[in-house]
């Protein structure tokens, strides 16, 4: 299968700015949520790794990776143990402020203080796992119970990870989007917080904005750790409804701005998703939100959705560059060539819903026109988020050839 690019001609037009004004508006004010989490006992910032061997193997400057592999830990190592853990504390806190006149903190959420009315609030979500276990994850620590929703495409080890979170796991005849609508409607029949980053109504509701907020603490330690921000060139991000892609672009596009009206360069902001699920690049080549027509059937199952999140195709539509579909075989190699720390880098685990973005790396190193469409030559500065690690190992080792734990371990001669 062949890999299919679209390059966005609207992007930064006055159009597409106006239409995305009131959504980077609601998530302008991300700074609390940062600052919350890097409170919690278990925060650590999480890395940004340098392959310079590799870089220079495939023709450019400099490749980055954000490492999420171990975000709280390597049973959960995901960007969404961030954000689904965060709307739980916030939900919790509103539910107790109604009832007490208190506003709690994290801390005594964690504590059995107002256990008797956090205990009888369920919070719920549609999942392929990574969001599942982070929202289990939050509903464990404090003090709610959590009901996860998957599709049949989900691998079984991966839902056992949720329950082993005390999550209820419910399995879904069909696709992700049909364990979305049936997230949806229970929770609104029995007054549970659906809790999605994806937002019908320009991120103005509280529940789509805590997730998006709380996600820009990886954009927010990238900065932090990029040597010379201005020298960036490529930004990739994977695709799925587009919510992560929107939340980083819109960062980095706000740090680069300043304070100005418009800065003079802005990096090219790619997306990156699987070619049977290319929702994004299908509104993108048609202009308007569009459906995918793919099956769906992809390793990288995170991305595996059929339609994008109408708020963040907006900022999308505005601010990315390139979309990208790729077959499951980008994936793999960006798995492999990450994992084995080809050309004497560090390892890196990345699981397969973000690996895709190193396996568009790696084949514009003899894809002269795939190369050329980017605009990648020997000066650019590529970063690209990897946002989840080992999420079935099993499935991880299968691919890689190599256990998570033997990657892990081989990481230690480079940062001793």
């Amino acid at each position: 299968m062949e890999y299919a690019h679209y390059y966005n001609a609207d992007r930064l037009s006055s159009q597409a700015e106006e239409a995305a004004a009131v959504c980077m508006q609601n998530l302008s004010n991300w700074r609390p949520a940062v600052d919350e989490i890097r409170a919690w006992p278990e925060y650590s910032q999480q890395p940004l790794l340098s392959l310079p061997k590799l870089a220079r193997k495939l023709g450019i400057s400099e490749i980055f990776v954000k490492d999420e592999s171990r975000r709280f830990g390597t049973d959960l190592g995901s960007f969404k143990a961030l954000g689904a853990p965060y709307s739980v504390y916030k939900i919790l806190a509103e539910e107790v402020h109604a009832k007490t006149g208190v506003y709690p903190t994290a801390a005594q959420l964690r504590t059995d203080k107002y256990r008797d009315i956090t205990r009888n609030i369920t919070v719920c979500v549609a999942t392929d796992g990574n969001q599942g276990r982070g929202l289990a994850y939050g509903a464990k620590i404090f003090g709610c119970r959590c009901v996860d929703y998957i599709h049949d495409h989900v691998s079984e080890e991966r839902a056992k990870r949720m329950m082993a979170l005390d999550a209820i796991v419910i399995r879904i005849d069909g696709e992700y989007e049909a364990s979305v609508n049936r997230a949806k409607e229970d929770a609104r029949m029995n007054g549970w917080f659906f809790v999605s980053s994806t937002s019908w109504s320009d991120f103005d509701n509280d529940v789509p904005q805590h997730v998006m907020n709380a996600y820009m603490v990886v954009l927010e330690e990238a900065i932090e750790q990029i040597p010379q921000l201005e020298k960036i060139t490529h930004v990739f991000v994977c695709g799925g409804v587009g919510s992560i892609a929107a939340a980083i672009f819109q960062g980095f596009y706000t740090y680069i701005r300043g304070t100005q009206k418009a800065p003079s360069k802005v990096p090219r902001f790619i997306v990156v998703e699987p070619s049977e699920a290319d929702c994004l690049l299908q509104s993108a080549k048609n202009g308007e939100l569009r459906q995918s027509e793919g099956t769906l059937r992809t390793l990288m199952a995170g991305l595996a959705c059929r339609a994008p999140s109408p708020a963040a195709w907006k900022i999308l539509k505005w601010l990315a560059s390139d979309f990208v579909a790729v077959p499951d075989s980008a994936a793999v190699e960006g798995m492999k060539t990450l994992a084995h720390g080809r050309e004497g880098d560090i390892p890196v685990v990345c699981g397969e819903s973000s690996a895709a973005s190193m396996g568009v790396l790696f084949e514009s190193g003899t894809n002269s026109s795939l190369r050329e469409k980017l605009g990648l030559d020997e000066n650019s500065q590529a970063i690209m988020f990897g946002l989840e690690g080992a999420t079935d190992p099993a499935i991880y080792e299968s691919l890689v050839g190599k256990s998570p734990a033997t990657i892990f371990e081989a990481q230690c001669q480079f940062t001793a």
